[in-house]
């Protein structure tokens, strides 16, 4: 029989599917929920050594032995601090030391609790991985127990072996022994390229017939052989790529709108759509709440993420996260799609993205924001650089097409208003392509030391969408009250203008506050032959602003829903021409 504890058995059960059984049992009692739980189930070795210091030694000579992962457990208190020196001799030695150490709960610490000191940080420096798990008690608790659990014993022998501590609240050890069996928790596994060729045959099979979508996050354009790799693959795999503009990726089966494609599929039914296998590439991407929700309502099905990236990390963004491929993205396409030798015939489920996706038509709004970008994104030059700031810059950018000649560029990675023009200008002082930078006000005025910079170069071109503070921070719906006190704090309204501070640093100013002076504005700012550094200001009304968003929003979801029966007839229609060899334009 097992402990009731949540926290408990989703340990035991992940010790097992990672095959580590053997275990130096010290006396006490805060661990008893773990070793009693422990001695009722065969598969666990256990030894008993009173000392805790003779015991984590007495556990190195097991690991040497055996050449595999052995455990301690302690008790709370002193008794984890008696580990350390074996601890620090794993960790020079390179042994894979698992350090079980049973804590009370971390509020009581430093409050006159018997038996509890700071265990949980004293091997930082003498370990791979501390992982302090949290007491269970909602789904999202376990959860984030489940993936420490898995981070910690994967690091054990992930580039190259050593110790690991694993810390786990035991808020009472009088405990019922009542649970029958073990739950089957989700083991994450993760590969490098040092696997056999075999593997990718059997990886390769996991993937036929599976509907798949790949994620692909912010990075630099895709090189020839990378797009080889990346279209090779699906060739080969029923699969769609969701991706955005900072992704800069153009591939045939690439869904490029997915921020407006995922917000046109919010209120609808997904069940057409929903993956077996989502694989994860690169980082970061302006759809990432979207895509989430998507999951979220899939969560009926189950989902498999597989995250390839040559850091090994472990991201569970979308808590599904079942197998890590510690290598290049592209190596990892390349390796599966030359262990599958067919090409797939009828990608079905990439035609009904494909479908939905293009279904979502470009704003016709009226003057504001929204409409600002679009007559800017329908003008900008060909082969070009393109920069996004973040926030509603990023967002509407995502609902226009552009050439695939431009690079696109957002400082992603913390999705920070703070260092986008920065970043703008440090680019363009090393290319002699024009750039250009899209940029909300706050966004400008939080960073105009910027343009206080000698390389400031004649190359740079700047869209300021100015309606006097940050309208996003009005889209969400929010009681009456809240939103009338918005204005002051949240989204710092003002009634500010660049234009002495950017004359003063030399640009061509030009600014706009109706349809006919933005179209006037946006032919000068995308003129090259016009001498730069340019700007072009445009005045727009915050709250405005907001409502055209939630209108343009609101109209692409009822409308994609208006349409899905015609689109769920086109795609019953091409299978059945498909399976007849039948050739027609489908519309």
């Amino acid at each position: 029989m097992f402990s009731t504890k949540k926290n408990v058995l989703q340990l035991l059960s992940l010790l097992k599917a990672h095959s580590i059984k053997r275990f130096v049992v010290s006396p006490g009692s805060r661990h008893i929920p773990i070793v009693l739980s422990m001695e009722s189930d065969p598969f666990f070795e256990l030894y008993s050594v009173v000392d805790e210091r003779s015991a984590s030694f007495f556990a190195l000579g097991l690991i040497q032995r055996f050449e595999e992962p052995v455990g301690v457990i302690c008790t709370s208190g002193t008794a984890s601090a008696n580990y350390c020196s074996a601890i620090s001799e794993a960790y020079y030695q390179e042994l894979p030391l698992l350090v079980l150490t049973a804590d009370r709960l971390p509020c009581l610490l430093d409050q006159h609790e018997d038996q509890m000191i700071h265990q949980s940080t004293m091997y930082v420096n003498v370990t791979k991985y501390v992982a302090n798990l949290p007491v269970v008690n909602t789904l999202q608790d376990e959860w984030y127990n489940n993936r420490l659990i898995n981070e910690a014993l994967l690091e054990l022998n992930h580039h190259g072996t050593g110790p690991v501590q694993i810390n786990i609240p035991v808020a009472d050890h009088m405990d019922d022994f009542t649970v029958t069996e073990l739950p089957r928790q989700r083991k994450i596994n993760r590969y490098d390229l040092s696997v056999p060729e075999e593997f990718w045959k059997k990886i390769a099979n996991r993937l036929s017939d599976k509907k798949i979508i790949i994620v692909c996050g912010e990075g630099n354009p895709l090189k020839e052989m990378e797009l080889k790799a990346l279209d090779s693959f699906c060739q080969k795999f029923d699969c769609i790529i969701l991706s955005d503009k900072i992704s800069n990726c153009h591939h045939r089966y690439a869904v490029e709108n997915a921020f407006p494609t995922l917000q046109a599929m919010s209120h609808g039914d997904v069940e057409e759509t929903i993956p077996d296998v989502i694989i994860s590439i690169r980082s970061n991407y302006s759809f990432n709440p979207e895509f989430k929700s998507f999951v979220k309502r899939c969560a009926s099905t189950k989902i498999e993420n597989w995250y390839v990236s040559a850091s090994g990390k472990i991201i569970d963004p979308f808590q599904c996260l079942t197998d890590v491929f510690e290598m290049n993205e592209f190596i990892f396409f390349s390796k599966i799609s030359q262990a599958k030798e067919d090409i797939l015939i009828n990608h079905q489920y990439a035609e009904l993205w494909t479908i939905i996706s293009s279904s979502i038509e470009e704003p016709i709004v009226p003057y504001g924001h929204i409409y600002t970008i679009g007559k800017f994104l329908n003008n900008i030059p060909d082969d070009c650089i393109l920069h996004l700031s973040n926030s509603n810059s990023v967002r509407i950018a995502q609902l226009y097409s552009i050439s695939p000649s431009i690079e696109v560029h957002c400082n992603r990675g913390t999705d920070g208003i703070d260092g986008c023009m920065s970043t703008m200008v440090g680019y363009a002082s090393g290319t002699d392509k024009p750039v250009f930078l899209m940029i909300g006000d706050l966004t400008f005025f939080y960073d105009m030391n910027a343009l206080w910079n000698r390389q400031l170069g004649k190359n740079v071109r700047i869209i300021l969408s100015n309606n006097d503070g940050g309208a996003i921070m009005h889209m969400p719906k929010r009681p009456e009250l809240a939103t009338s006190l918005l204005p002051n704090y949240i989204s710092a309204q003002h009634h500010t203008s660049a234009k002495a501070w950017v004359e003063d640093r030399g640009f061509t100013y030009l600014s706009a506050h109706n349809e006919k002076e933005v179209e006037e504005g946006v032919r000068k700012l995308t003129d090259l032959s016009v001498e730069g550094p340019v700007i072009l200001e445009v005045f727009t009304d915050m709250l405005e602003d907001t409502k055209i968003f939630k209108g343009y929003y609101a109209t692409i979801r009822r409308s994609t829903l208006e349409d899905k029966l015609k689109h769920k007839a086109i795609v019953v229609k091409r299978r059945i021409f498909n399976a007849l060899g039948i050739k027609e334009e489908l519309k």
